[in-house]
Parts: structure tokens; sequence; C-alpha cells
């Protein structure tokens, strides 16, 4: 017997489809026209970004995707073909720059056109990925205590997926709930098509591990209680290290933007009182090329700490 789909998950996947990008746009229909066949032909050296799709989440066909890449990067072609084709006539450059301007400068920007969107859902995977692997302790944590109340699969994911401290993994917790609650998958099911999509290989070993003991007929709730200790273990000894690096990090801003700064604004003063300039620069020049040399130093360092600062 069917089983019946509760009324607010219908209509919260009425409201998910009706937000779906598989439908396609006149662009995508253009795309898919133009390129489609292109991108047929060349999609054995693109099935890295197939599995990027997948583990991006990314609601968008690998042949639509592939093809508005091909699209986007003839349009940026033509468009800079032209382009250059007037400026070489306004100016009327000689030979050789035409022939550059020409050919290689459109075929420079249409590649680097379809640099950017192949590397897009690599991108989208390695955010999520850090995202997910963040949160994992924490999630971790309070599946075991849920589970401890002797609430199936099903219920821990439900719980999990309506906390948006999470993150992607809530949406992850979600996608099972509804795999499960409204496609009439099992329990087993849901866990491996997650498990298999997700580009988190600590989520997917998670996941793993659950059918394990679903299917064993092992404790889950033990599993679950294990698997909070280690990945709380990890995340402790991982800030404990990152606050090492943190320690060295500060030794070398000490030296190199403030001890450093201070002694070349002393340097400058005694040659502002000797008079004279330095590698034929004045002191007024020199001053303004270090203020603007510390300043943005700093802006990389904060950058480079904001970069390497693990996520929370």
């Amino acid at each position: 017997m069917a089983k019946k789909v509760p009324k607010k998950v219908e209509e919260k996947v009425k409201e998910k489809v009706r937000e779906n990008p598989y439908e396609f746009s006149s662009l995508k229909m253009v795309a898919i026209k133009a390129f489609g066949s292109t991108a047929d032909r060349f999609s054995g050296s693109f099935e890295s970004l197939r599995q990027a799709l997948v583990n991006a989440n990314a609601r968008v066909l690998f042949r639509t995707y592939l093809s508005m890449a091909f699209f986007f990067a003839f349009l940026t072609f033509f468009a800079t073909f032209v382009m250059t084709a007037l400026f070489v006539a306004t100016f009327r450059l000689n030979i050789i720059f035409s022939i550059f301007g020409m050919i290689i400068v459109p075929m420079f920007f249409a590649s680097m056109t379809f640099f950017m969107i192949f590397i897009y859902p690599f991108s989208i995977s390695q955010s999520r990925r850090r995202d997910i692997e963040a949160n994992l302790p924490f999630a971790l944590t309070h599946m075991a205590a849920v589970s401890e109340s002797g609430a199936p699969p099903l219920t821990i994911f439900k719980i999990l997926s309506k906390f948006s401290e999470y993150g992607e993994l809530s949406k992850e917790a979600d996608e099972i709930a509804r795999n499960v609650e409204l496609f009439g998958l099992d329990e087993i099911s849901a866990l491996k098509e997650s498990a298999a999509k997700t580009s988190s290989s600590q989520l997917k070993d998670v996941l793993e591990g659950m059918i394990v003991a679903i299917q064993s007929g092992g404790s889950l709730k033990a599993y679950l209680v294990e698997e909070a200790g280690k990945a709380m273990f990890e995340y402790t000894v991982k800030r404990e290290k990152y606050n090492e690096i943190l320690s060295t990090y500060a030794d070398i801003y000490t030296a190199l933007l403030i001890a450093a700064p201070m002694i070349f604004i002393v340097v400058l003063a005694a040659l502002n009182i000797m008079g004279g300039d330095l590698f034929g620069f004045t002191i007024q020049e020199l001053m303004i090329m270090g203020t603007l040399a510390l300043a943005t130093l700093n802006m990389l360092f904060l950058t480079f700490l904001s970069i390497t600062q693990p996520k929370t």
C-alpha cells in the first residue's frame, strides 16, 4: 500500500519544485540546441565536472551545464572579437597587433570564461564540504543525544533538519527525510543515496557506518555516541594545533609589521634631520610609500588569517 504523503511535506516539496532550476529557461534551451551535441561529444573529458555538480547539490543536468559553458565561452569570444575588431579599425594597428587582437585576445577571454564556469561547481562543493565538516562534531553530539531516547534514524534526521545552525548538514538531513517521506525510499536506501552524493568524506563515513549498524542489528545509539566522541576529540585537537600556529603568526606579525616599521620610522627621522634623499626618493615620498606598504601588508595578513582559519 502506498504511503500517504503528509500535507505539509507535499506543500514544501511543491514550493521547491516551483523553484527548481531544472525548468529550462529560454537561455538554457538555446545553449542546448547550439552546443548540446558538442557537450555530448566531449562529455567523457569532463566526468570530474559531473561528480562536482552532484557533490555541489546543483539542480542542473550535467549536459545542460556543459552546454551553457560552451555557449557562454562562444558569446565571450564573439563579443571580444567584435570589440577588438572595432579597436583595431579605429586605431589602425599594424598587421601583427591586428592578428594578435583578433585571435589571441578573444581566445584568451573565452577560455577564461569557460574555466570560471567549469570550476564553479568545484568551489561550491568545497564550500559545502568545509561547512559540513565544521558542523559535523556538534551535529553528531545532537544525533547521539536524540538516539538515546530510542528514536529511529528518520526522526533523528528530521530533528536535525530543523536546526539551520548546522548549515549544509541540516540540508543533507532534510533531503534524507524528504526521500523517505515523499519518495517512499526506505531509510537505508535514503542513507546510501545521501552518502553517494555528499561532498564530505567524513559525513559519508558516518552515514555508511549507520547503514552497517542498522543492517547488522547493532546499536545505532552506541555507534553515534562513539562517533560523536571521536569527532569532538578531533575538533579539539585541530583547534589546539591552530592556536599553536596562531602564536607563530603573532611572532611574525610582531617582527615584520610592528618592530620593522618602528625601526623604519626612526631611520627616516634621522635622515630627515641630516637632509638629503635615499635611493633617489625624498623622505616625504619614503614615508608615503612606507605607509601604503604597511597598510597593504596588514590587509594581506588579515586576508591570510581569514582564509586559513578553520570554520567554527
